[in-house]
This record gives structure tokens, sequence and C-alpha cells, in this order.
């Protein structure tokens, strides 16, 4: 008995030992991932050199028509913030690269767009089938991730997205960076060095930093505007809460400063269910927060532009607001909305204040003593001058352009019937418009400017035809910057004769700069030259 006894000793002292091994090389594990995560590596950044990629494989691409990015999986390692790898719609997608030989790592940098990874691991491999966890990374904000870890040797470095923050989304990557000890990796060259072709980054960086704002500064406006001012303007598109904040949209905004733009619309979006829901609300995902704002539009007078506040209100089942249908609850709920960015814009200088868009079914006549009251709370709150942006179908029904100082108007006006028209019809159709509207103003006696709150073609055959299309329909279009060219030309050729007209805003620039291959943004396409040669002119 006492022999088995000491056997059961000797087993639970075994056991023991065993338990506190594992424990302890749990801990381990722990603590190097920890420190690797906390930046433990002993090598100085000034020591440091980044590593060129031959070659990348990723798992998948996104294939969403217009928003998705090119195809190329080496877009993360193009020293270029204008690409990128965006994958399916899925967790576990990956992305490795190449090195073509081993190569020592201790730093990697990934700049991930706001599709991110909550949680991923970076591997590392020499033939690319085995794989060795160099780090798990959980609970992620996105952004800039700089992790820095013990040198490692490796020809692969991989990866992986385990859990994505939308799960409507893939995972997507700017630039993934990696960079290890310069004695370890000879022949390397700088980033600067490595990506000549990055100047334009390089210098809107550097503009960005020269301008330096401070943490609670209100920058002031340029100055008022004036009645003798073309407003040279383009609407700036975010549905995201901190993205207008970002480095990203600063750098589009700065870009957009270089193309001669001096005014800039910045749309906001509050939402309500259904056309007869009484309720308007903030999106918490969606919905571009007051702190964001408040920095575009700091950066944007910094600038030397001027903005236009442009809150909307859209339907979570899609139906487009035009529809509509208001009541007295409704109106209570969207004076609380309106007037929110009505202390906005006084708080932060804003030059114009758009105080509705499109919403055709509550400018009548029937409901004219609620925007005379919401106009008299606004005017209360906010000095500057105001305007509303009636659908180009609705500039006629509106009840209160005497009290407004600008009138707004959407215009998609339909311009022929033809795809890729000759120039010269387009400039006849707009001139035809042109003096249709003249015509109201003087039957009206409306002694106001007009200014266009919306105009846009999309760049595919046939834009001018139906401009108010929207992106899904994009996909089984032929591109053409071409028409969408020509439309905008034609646009300024005949309305910058017209004393009465005073400037518009294309629709649109979004903050991400990859954004719109087939869609209304100019960035980077032929009319974008033409609508900067104007502007430069115009000023």
């Amino acid at each position: 008995m006492q022999n088995v006894k000491c056997k059961k000793q000797n087993l639970n002292s075994k056991f023991k030992i065993i338990v506190l091994y594992v424990v302890l090389n749990l801990f381990m594990f722990s603590w190097v991932s920890c420190a690797q995560s906390n930046d433990v590596s002993k090598t100085p950044d000034n020591d440091v050199i980044y590593l060129k990629v031959e070659n990348a494989v990723v798992s998948s691409f996104d294939e969403t028509p217009d928003w998705a990015p090119k195809p190329n999986a080496m877009a993360p390692v193009d020293g270029d913030m204008d690409t990128r790898w965006s994958s399916g719609y899925r967790d576990g997608e990956w992305i490795y690269f190449d090195f073509g030989k081993p190569k020592t790592i201790s730093k990697v940098i990934i700049k991930w767009e706001q599709a991110y990874a909550t949680s991923y691991e970076i591997s590392t491999s020499d033939d690319a089938k085995t794989w060795s966890r160099l780090i798990l990374l959980e609970g992620q904000t996105g952004g800039t991730s700089e992790i820095k870890f013990q040198p490692v040797t490796a020809r692969y470095v991989k990866l992986t997205g385990l859990k994505r923050v939308n799960p409507e989304w893939g995972i997507s990557i700017w630039e993934f960076e990696i960079y290890g000890p310069k004695d370890k990796n000879p022949g390397e060259l700088p980033l600067e060095e490595r990506f000549k072709k990055s100047k334009e980054k390089t210098e809107l960086e550097k503009k960005r930093d020269q301008i330096n704002l401070v943490a609670g500064q209100i920058v002031p406006s340029p100055s008022p505007l004036t009645d003798s001012e073309f407003q040279r303007g383009v609407n700036y598109t975010s549905w995201n809460v901190v993205e207008l904040g970002t480095d990203l949209s600063d750098y589009s905004l700065i870009y957009l400063s270089q193309l001669d733009v001096g005014h800039i619309a910045l749309m906001t979006v509050w939402y309500q269910d259904d056309a007869v829901s009484k309720r308007i609300y903030v999106d918490p995902k969606k919905t571009v927060s007051d702190e964001s704002l408040g920095h575009a539009i700091n950066l944007i007078h910094a600038l030397g532009m001027k903005v236009m506040l442009k809150p909307h209100v859209d339907l979570t089942d899609e139906d487009a607001r035009v529809n509509i249908l208001p009541s007295e609850e409704w109106f209570a709920s969207y004076k609380e909305f309106i007037l929110h960015y009505a202390e906005i814009a006084a708080k932060y200088n804003v030059e114009l204040l758009c105080i509705g868009t499109e919403l055709s079914n509550t400018t009548t006549t029937t409901w004219k003593e609620k925007w005379l009251d919401i106009i008299g709370a606004i005017r209360k709150i906010y000095k500057g001058p105001i305007t509303y942006a009636a659908n180009w179908d609705e500039y006629e029904s509106v009840s209160f352009w005497q009290d407004v100082d600008y009138i707004g108007m959407d215009a998609y006006f339909p311009l022929t019937k033809k795809n890729n028209p000759p120039k010269e019809e387009l400039v006849a159709a707009w001139e035809s418009h042109a003096s249709l509207l003249e015509k109201w103003l003087k039957d009206t006696g409306l002694n106001k400017p007009i200014i266009f709150t919306e105009i846009g073609y999309d760049t595919v055959e046939g834009s001018n035809k139906q401009p108010w299309r929207v992106l899904p329909t994009l996909a089984m279009h032929v591109e053409s910057q071409e028409e969408q060219a020509n439309c905008l030309e034609s646009l300024l050729i005949v309305l910058t004769k017209r004393s009465w007209f005073k400037g518009f805003y294309w629709w649109n620039y979004f903050p991400r700069p990859d954004i719109g291959p087939l869609g209304y943004t100019l960035r980077g396409k032929k009319g974008e030259k033409i609508l900067s040669e104007w502007y430069k002119k115009l000023r």
C-alpha cells in the first residue's frame, strides 16, 4: 500500500511539474506576443530600412462594381496611397508578400482603409507553404498600425484577417510597409528613394504639416460670401462617422484646394426609417461626428476655401427622400435636426448653410408656415446666408424662396436622348434650361441669385440623359470620360454668361481617392482638368 501511495505522490508531482511547465510556456507566449505588439524591439528606427517586395499573392479580391479597387495584389507595396488591396467579404482572407530571397524583418506598418481587421495575425515562411505565427493582434481599431518585434529572417510575410470591423465588408489595406535592420539587409533603399513617384503624397503630407491645426481651435473664415462671388464648389461626401477627421480626408481636401476649388459643400446625413416615419435620427456608424465635421471645416478654412454645410435626410429602406411625407411630428424632428447644424455652422464660421435637400413633398404652400418657423429659428442662431437645395423638378413649387438668400437647385436636368452627343448639342440643351430659369425668375419677381447646390454626371455613356442615376446601375454601362467632360464644359460655357448664376457644387468627391471609376467623381479624369482650368479663370 505504501508503494502505491508513493507512486501516486510521484505521479502527482510529475503532473504538477507538467502543469507548471505548460502555464509558464503559455505565460511566455503571451508575454512575447504582448511585448511584440508594444514595440519592444531594441532596434532604433534610424537603424532600419524599407524592404522591397518582389511579388504578392492574395486569397481574393473585392468584386463589387465601381467601389472596388483594381485587382492588384501589389497595391499595398507600391508606395501609393491612391491604390489598395480589398478582399472578398469573408473572415480569414489573406495577403502574403515575397521578397524573392530571405530578409530580416523587425517592423511592419499597416495603413488600413476603413474596412480594417479588428483581429489579425502576421506570419512568416521560407516556402509559402509552412507558416509560423509572428504575432497575433486582437481588438484593433484600424488607422495606421505600427508593429515592432525582435528581428526574424524569412522570405515571405503574410497577413491573415481573422475578424472584420463590418461583416458587410472585406478587409482593405492602402499600404503594407515592411522594415528590417540595415546591417542585415544590404542593398535596400529608403522608402522615399524606392518610390520616387510618391512625390504627390509627400507634398500633401508636407502641406498638412504646415497647417498644424491645434486641438480645440476654431479657424476663422477666409471671408464672408459676397454678392459678386462665383462659388467654385464641389460636394465632399462621406457616410462614415470618423472619416472626415482622418489623414486621408485631409490629403483629399488639400488636393481639391490645389485644383482652384474655392468652396466645399460638406454633406452629413441623419436618417428616418421610411417615407412616413416621424422621427429623424443619427446613425452611429454613418452620420459624420460633430468632431470630424468640425475638423474638416477648420482644415477647409485653413486652406483658404469656404464651406457650405449641407445636411441631408436619407431613408433606411433606400426610398428616395423626395418621397418623404411630412407631418407635424416630422417637422418637429426636422427642426431639431437642422438647428443642430445651424449651431455648428455658427460655431465654426461656416459661410453658407443649406437648410434642406430634395424634400419635395414638404416645401409646398401647405407646409410653408412650418418652413418659415424653421427659417426664423435658424436666423436666431446662424447669422450667415442660407439656401435650400431643390430637386431639379421641384424648384417651381418651393414656397419660401423669398425667405432664403440663394435659390439652390440640385440641377440634374436631362440634356439629350443620345449617348455621347456632340458638345454643340449639350450647349444647346443648357441654353434652353438657362432660358427657362431666367424666364421663371422674371415671371415670379424673384430677385435672388441661383446656385446649383449639386450638379454632376457619372462617367458612362448616356450620362447626360438621366444624370440622377445611382451607382448600382453603372456596372452595365460603358465608360465615357468624354461625355462627362463635355457635359461639364457645356454647363460652364452657358451658365457663366448669366448674371443671376453664382456658382455650382460638383457632385461629388470622396475622402478616398480610389472610389468612383465609373461614378460622378472627377478625380483623375478628363473632366477634372476642365473644372480646374475654369475655376482658375473664375476666381
